[in-house]
């Protein structure tokens, strides 16, 4: 791989630019603000959704990456993300080159056993149908793609609204307060660092290189599996903080916080991820890319909103 365009350039987005800008890939950033420059060049203006666009904008890549996405809210994943797919995918069938997905556990969560990569489908609400009819739009697609699922995400880049873990107790712990989650506290759930995620779709694309055109594969992302109360502890060890137990908010709250904001009313439509366990089986790609412990995405979370903290003003 010698260059790469990257759809997007959030959370995941961003931390796959970083590694392969520093493996010394060519690195190619699609946004709909664009944000490029005589000094930053690699940013370019771009809507993937429009196909003449994209075609523009992957021109003489080696790979796509994925990581556009849309708000948190069902009715709007109906309207843009097949539509956003598609263009994506046929682009990347027409270029002849491979396209990878960072992908979620929603197709999944209504399994009572861990999630493996054969796994069979088991949404249990609208956003988890939609999940897994994108996964088999890309499988029957002529496009050679991958798609790489990874539990709830941590680390660096992680994005307050993006990421459970960084909203419901990395930040209130930091602040001083208990930490408050719309789930239970005390089962396994299934956790990945941005940077193990972004790792395993870079040699997810190098994987593809050896596959008959038109393959698609559903890959694992490393993760781990520690309680929610596990990782407020350790925030709170980490910042030498006491142990407060985090309050675990009951699915009724959240049903009727629902009623009045819409995250939340998507937050409990998925309750078998947050209130019974949710475990994510090791994979190959673990053992290629290795698997960072989670603790240290704390530690990476918790520099990161420190950094974001404005330096008071002399007075």
């Amino acid at each position: 791989m010698k260059t790469a365009l990257i759809i997007g350039n959030g959370q995941i987005g961003s931390e796959i630019a970083a590694q392969l800008t520093e493996a010394g890939v060519a690195v190619r950033i699609a946004t709909r603000s664009g944000g490029g420059s005589a000094n930053n060049p690699a940013h370019v203006k771009a809507d993937a959704s429009d196909r003449t666009q994209l075609a523009e904008a992957a021109a003489g890549v080696d790979v796509i990456f994925a990581c556009a996405h849309a708000p948190y809210d069902s009715r709007k994943w109906e309207l843009i993300l097949p539509r956003l797919d598609a263009a994506i995918l046929d682009t990347a069938a027409e270029l002849g080159v491979p396209v990878v997905f960072p992908e979620s556990v929603y197709a999944f969560a209504g399994l009572d056993s861990p999630i493996t990569e054969s796994s069979p489908f088991a949404p249990v609400e609208d956003k988890g149908r939609i999940r897994q009819r994108l996964l088999e739009a890309r499988s029957a697609h002529s496009a050679t793609a991958a798609s790489v699922i990874a539990g709830d995400l941590l680390g660096r880049t992680a994005e307050k609204w993006s990421s459970v873990v960084r909203m419901c107790i990395t930040e209130p712990v930091s602040a001083g307060r208990r930490a408050m989650v719309p789930a239970r506290t005390d089962v396994p759930h299934g956790i990945t660092v941005i940077a193990d995620h972004a790792a395993a779709m870079i040699q997810a694309a190098e994987d593809l290189t050896s596959v008959p055109t038109g393959t698609h594969q559903l890959r694992i992302a490393p993760a781990s599996n520690p309680t929610l109360a596990e990782i407020a502890d350790f925030t709170a060890d980490a910042l030498g903080q006491k142990h407060k137990r985090p309050i675990s908010v009951p699915r009724w709250a959240t049903r009727a916080i629902g009623a009045f904001e819409r995250s939340f009313y998507e937050l409990n439509q998925l309750a078998p991820i947050w209130y019974e366990p949710c475990v994510i089986s090791p994979s190959d790609l673990a053992e290629t890319v290795g698997t960072t412990d989670w603790r240290e995405g704390v530690r990476q979370m918790l520099g990161a909103e420190a950094s974001e903290v404005p330096a008071q003003q002399p007075r």
